[in-house]
């Protein structure tokens, strides 16, 4: 609260174009938002350290998508198109604040931009010189020190919170594996129960101020896609609809706990690092 709140969204263009509004900035202007495949099925353009089919073979659903300056179609897949539309709902919701330009010249269209080339926006925005910005004074040796207090506390409790999650998701993936190793659909009473407890562990999951801070959004999102493949069978019987649910639930409980451990790992390496 003492600094502000800028939101991050899911990617980091959303984020800077966050910054740019807090900032006060009245135009702000879009390069490289592509968001789409190039005519060749390129996802990157040429150079891109990783190669430019970077993201071509990537077993992922897509898609296809008004272009740029609504020149026909484009193909995209579902992450790009979930940035495309977080985008917009942020444009569309600042429209009164800024202006925005999405000088990108191809790719996919994003409603509420205007659709200029780079040269066009440089030509009609750049036309007077702009004050220098003035940089914040730096905090005082007394302030900074009750802050990094603060932030030693708030490490500390983040280790320990994501110390007892990863406890907990322990002792329900053991129980888990002990129903799969059956070579047989236990009763149903039984496995109520357990489901009942995966739901539980999803309610404490759901409501945890740092699993949802943002950094585990894409392990949540990955926990949604698996359990909701099982939905999609339509599987009649309840006692095989839980065993199926444990099983995809099983698989994503596993990816939790290696993308816990190395958050983990993180804050005790930045606690090594403090002062």
């Amino acid at each position: 609260n003492d600094f502000g709140y800028i939101d991050t969204g899911t990617h980091v263009s959303h984020f800077s174009y966050t910054l740019a509004l807090a900032l006060g900035f009245k135009n702000i202007i879009m390069i490289g938002q592509d968001l789409a495949f190039d005519e060749e099925g390129n996802s990157h353009s040429k150079g891109f350290s990783y190669g430019e089919k970077y993201e071509g073979g990537a077993n992922i659903d897509k898609f296809k998508i008004p272009a740029y300056a609504g020149k026909g179609e484009v193909l995209t897949h579902i992450a790009w198109n979930d940035y495309r539309i977080k985008l917009e709902y942020l444009f569309a919701c600042n429209e009164q604040k800024a202006k925005f330009y999405n000088a990108t010249e191809g790719g996919a269209r994003i409603n509420f931009t205007e659709e200029l080339s780079f040269k066009e926006c440089c030509e009609k925005l750049l036309t007077k010189e702009k004050p220098k910005f003035e940089l914040p004074k730096s905090l005082t040796k007394n302030r900074s020190d009750k802050l990094l207090v603060k932030f030693k506390e708030k490490i500390q409790k983040d280790q320990e919170n994501a110390k007892r999650f990863l406890d907990d998701a322990l002792a329900l993936k053991q129980i888990l594996e002990n129903i799969l190793s059956k070579d047989f659909i236990l009763p149903l009473e039984f496995l109520e129960k357990v489901y009942q407890n995966i739901e539980n562990f999803n309610h404490s999951l759901d409501t945890d101020e740092f699993i949802q801070d943002g950094i585990l959004k894409a392990v949540m999102y990955e926990r949604g896609l698996k359990t909701s493949l099982v939905y999609k069978e339509n599987i009649v019987d309840n006692a095989s609809f839980i065993t199926a649910y444990i099983k995809a639930y099983h698989e994503w409980l596993l990816y939790f706990m290696e993308k816990l451990e190395q958050r983990i790992n993180i804050i005790i390496d930045s606690f090594k690092e403090l002062p």
